[in-house]
Parts: C-alpha cells; structure tokens; sequence
C-alpha cells in the first residue's frame, strides 16, 4: 500500500503549505504541471515526483536549474522522511506519514547497487546550470547503469524567452484557455488499436507508472512528456531517453505537435490529435 506523504512548503510564496502527495506521481513546474510553483527559476515543467517500487522518488524532467535533494543536485533520487528538497529558490521538507522509514521498507535503491543509493551532478553553483562538459562527465557516468535514464539539462526553445514564435507572450491566455483533449492513437506496437485520452496539462510517456505506460522494453522508463499549454500550442519533449523519440521519422528533443502527427517510441507508434473542449 502507498503511504502518505507530503511536501512542506520551508520558503517563497507558499511558505508553510502542505501538498498531499495522494495520486502517486506529482509533476512539479512553474507554469504546467499538478504542484504549480511560482518562482522564477523553476521550469515550466521541472521535476516528477512519483510512488514505485515501494519507494517514494524524484526525477528531474530537464531543467534549467535542477533539483536538489539536501542541497545537492541530483538527476534522480530516493526520497525519505525529512528529505529537504529545492526547486529554483523554493525550498520543501518531505515527509511520510509516521515518519519512520522502517515502517514504510520499500526495495533497494533503483539507480545503483549498494550504498551508491543516488546520482549526484558534479557540483554546480546555487542556481547554476550543467555545463556541456559536465554534462558530458555524467553521460560517462550513466553510462554504467542500467536503470537510469540519461537526463541532461536541455532547456526548451520556448522556456526563457518572453514571446514565442506565434504571437504574445509565452503563456498568453493559458489560463483563459478552454479545456483540451489530447488523443494518442497506438498504431504500432502491444496495444495497437487503442486509443488513449487525456485532458490535463502534462502526459508523462514511457515504461513505468506513467500517464501513458507503453509496454515495450525499447521504451525507457520515463521516456517523453507532453505539454500543453491550449489546442494549438501542444509540445512534445524527449526526456533524453535511451532510444529517442521520434516525430514523422525525424528524431527531436522538443517540437511543437499538429494533428496528425505520428511520434514513434520504441516500436511503439502514436498518431497525435488535440481539440479544445467546452463546457455548456
């Protein structure tokens, strides 16, 4: 059974708020996800947290800035009772529910074996970012593990700039937006034939407890991500998988969707579609 646990707001403008973390996995961001942060140097979309394995984790999903974990910065790390996490400059504690960590168990650690529980980045300055050659120091190290994926800080064409390519500002009208229905239609693979839908603001893809679970062992276990911002503004980002994700045969980090698009994972193959929906 999951155990209850939340996160406790230490600073910024939630100081001393407590966050259920009730449903499993928690997609944290500043402008799209289910914890919206509202700090500056916190991505639109900047970490996951999520319950498996009997364990409570953290991914970063390719900030700008990382994620630290006791004020270092990890790519992915085991959480435990009084853990102190931060995004940008918002600092939280995260707790279990009885606080003991023998009470909740859980397996061993899935990044390493032995004592090696986490991975660390080289040391990067309070609020710095991955340099290419540290970046490709921890390629080297990754390369090694088996169950991690390799995520490096890649930040997204639209993520520091105040206006995007069609118009307005970044997030102009977002939360104006009428609701919005993303279909992924499996045209290749185990599930071929089915379609799946989703109306929320971010579509975690890959092998392992995400929004959508594709059952293909070529597809990492956190593989890509979807967000959208309204029905025309919907972008798909690669979580710097294994394997690559690819749209209309072209490999990409992060692209903008239009309908009709066909995104391959593995040998997985999806046909995207989104519309607006709206209520009477």
């Amino acid at each position: 059974m999951q155990p209850k646990a939340e996160l406790i707001f230490l600073s910024g403008e939630r100081k001393a708020d407590r966050f259920s973390l009730e449903q499993g996995r928690t997609v944290i961001g500043r402008q799209v996800g289910d914890l919206i942060v509202a700090d500056k140097e916190v991505s639109s979309i900047h970490a996951i947290i999520s319950y498996e394995r009997g364990g409570w984790y953290m991914m970063d999903l390719g900030s700008t800035n990382g994620v630290f974990v006791d004020e270092q910065v990890k790519l992915e790390a085991r959480l435990r009772h009084n853990t102190e996490l931060r995004v940008g400059q918002t600092r939280m504690r995260f707790e279990v529910q009885g606080g003991d960590e023998s009470e909740v168990g859980g397996p061993p650690d899935l990044l390493a074996e032995g004592s090696n529980s986490d991975l660390t980045l080289p040391h990067v300055p309070r609020g710095g970012t991955l340099t290419g050659q540290q970046a490709q120091a921890v390629r080297q190290a990754l390369g090694s593990i088996d169950q991690i994926e390799d995520i490096i800080n890649e930040p997204l064409p639209y993520e520091e700039e105040q206006t995007d390519e069609f118009g307005g500002g970044l997030m102009a009208g977002l939360n104006d937006s009428p609701p919005v229905q993303v279909s992924l239609e499996i045209l290749e693979g185990a599930d071929k034939g089915a379609i799946r839908r989703f109306s929320q603001e971010s579509i975690l893809i890959g092998r392992l407890n995400t929004d959508l679970v594709v059952r293909d062992s070529d597809v990492s276990r956190r593989h890509s991500i979807v967000e959208v911002f309204d029905a025309s503004q919907v972008y798909l980002r690669d979580l710097n998988s294994t394997n690559g994700t690819f749209v209309n045969g072209r490999r990409i980090s992060s692209v903008r969707l239009r309908n009709g698009d066909q995104i391959r994972l593995g040998r997985c193959l999806l046909r995207f579609n989104a519309r607006p929906t709206y209520q009477a």
